[in-house]
């Protein structure tokens, strides 16, 4: 007997859309080499002696990651040349490329005689000192590290260590990780984590900065929303889960926005209710007119068209009691649902406060936007963290005697 689902036709979910031209461009991926053309080939037929591996053909990159070809031209900084800047050999470099990005400042003021001061090195340390002459004599006053009142400061490490512990954090090298090839906390890891969670901390705030925060949707453009729990389900109602740092009411629940065929996305902790009055506002903030929004059958969903303050806005539901696709529209969800896995993988599996999700949320969203526009994720921390943390510098007030 045939069945009666194979007389209705799916209707591909692109031609219900609210805009007629202007197909979006998929992003193109240069095309990879089979990794099998890297390998010696041996003859079976013959006694042949065993091949040794000529590495120089090979990138030098982290024992973590994966080898690619030395002769690869790419934009990202690899971690051949990453150790290269950090060889003390090469402070000068390393002071020039700090200075140019941001986290150090470019030029201070003396504090004593106004004049200006210039980066000078001292020993194994950089300083700021004056150079201002007066009938011939030196001020030579004011004498401060170039790392004061920057991201460098207040720490015991050497700026190359610093520096490492960012990178590992930036190509998501688990903390133990980064202890064994940093060789740093040989007692504990409390070193490595209060530099992760800065990490994190800069991550987040700069992602959710008005300026910084991706718009998702617009014409044509297809958006998908969900909502997941965070906590898990405590072993017979009992654990630290509902003891010390118990879970808030509005930090169990988070609601996601992926925008189709990008990794631009917004996931916002909400209350567990998880209302229309505090879902709507985030859509409204987030999204672009024109936006086609596809989501489950939430009660908070209803009539959704009609209670956004954007306009030329589509709306497809999809009942997940009944399929996963819509057999008539074609709508689903799968986008939102992905990205959930790939949030959760990148979270810790054990050992998360309830207080730290927020930075692990940010710094998850932070990777989906450097992935999004290919960029040096290290290079553009470190823009983040300058933007985030600024270099502090020596001004004169208006009206101050400058004493000679």
């Amino acid at each position: 007997m045939q069945s009666t689902f194979t007389n209705i036709k799916r209707r591909a979910f692109e031609d219900l859309t609210n805009v007629s031209s202007d197909e979006d461009i998929p992003l193109k991926t240069e095309k990879v080499n089979n990794v099998l053309d890297l390998m010696p080939c041996l003859d079976d037929k013959e006694n042949t002696k065993p091949v040794e591996l000529d590495v120089s053909r090979f990138q030098n990159v982290h024992p973590m990651l994966s080898w690619y070809k030395h002769d690869l031209e790419t934009g990202v900084l690899s971690y051949d040349n990453f150790m290269a800047l950090m060889n003390p050999d090469n402070d000068v470099q390393l002071i020039n490329v700090l200075t140019q990005i941001g986290v150090i400042a470019e030029t201070n003021t003396c504090l004593l005689c106004g004049g200006s001061m210039r980066k000078k090195k001292d020993g194994e340390h950089w300083f700021w000192v004056c150079m201002r002459r007066v009938n011939g004599v030196k001020c030579n006053k004011g004498k401060k590290s170039v790392r004061t009142g920057t991201i460098l400061g207040n720490s015991q490490l050497r700026t190359q260590e610093i520096l490492q512990i960012m990178w590992h954090f930036v190509h998501h090298l688990s903390e133990t990780q980064c202890v064994q090839y940093t060789n740093l906390s040989s007692k504990n890891n409390t070193t490595i984590v209060k530099w992760y969670r800065f990490c994190r901390e800069v991550c987040t705030e700069w992602f959710w900065k008005e300026e910084n925060t991706p718009k998702l949707g617009g014409f044509g453009k297809i958006v998908e929303m969900d909502e997941s729990y965070f906590p898990g389900m405590p072993k017979y109602n009992k654990g630290r889960r509902l003891g010390e740092h118990a879970w808030e009411e509005n930090e169990k629940w988070g609601f996601g926005l992926v925008e189709r065929g990008s990794l631009d996305a917004i996931i916002v902790q909400v209350p567990s209710n998880r209302s229309r009055d505090v879902l709507l506002p985030i859509i409204d903030k987030h999204c672009l007119d024109g936006t086609i929004f596809c989501s489950d059958g939430w009660k908070a969903y209803h009539k959704l068209k009609e209670h956004l303050q954007l306009e030329d806005c589509l709306h497809f539901a999809v009942n997940h009691s009944e399929n996963y696709v819509d057999p008539t529209t074609g709508a689903y969800t799968q986008t939102v649902e992905g990205m959930w896995n790939h949030c959760k993988t990148f979270l810790p599996s054990f050992g998360m406060k309830p207080k730290d999700l927020h930075t692990y949320l940010g710094a998850f969203l932070w990777t989906r936007y450097c992935k999004q526009r290919r960029l040096d994720m290290f290079t553009h921390f470190l823009k983040c963290a300058a933007e985030v943390h600024p270099p502090l510098t020596n001004s004169l007030p208006n009206g101050t005697v400058i004493a000679i």
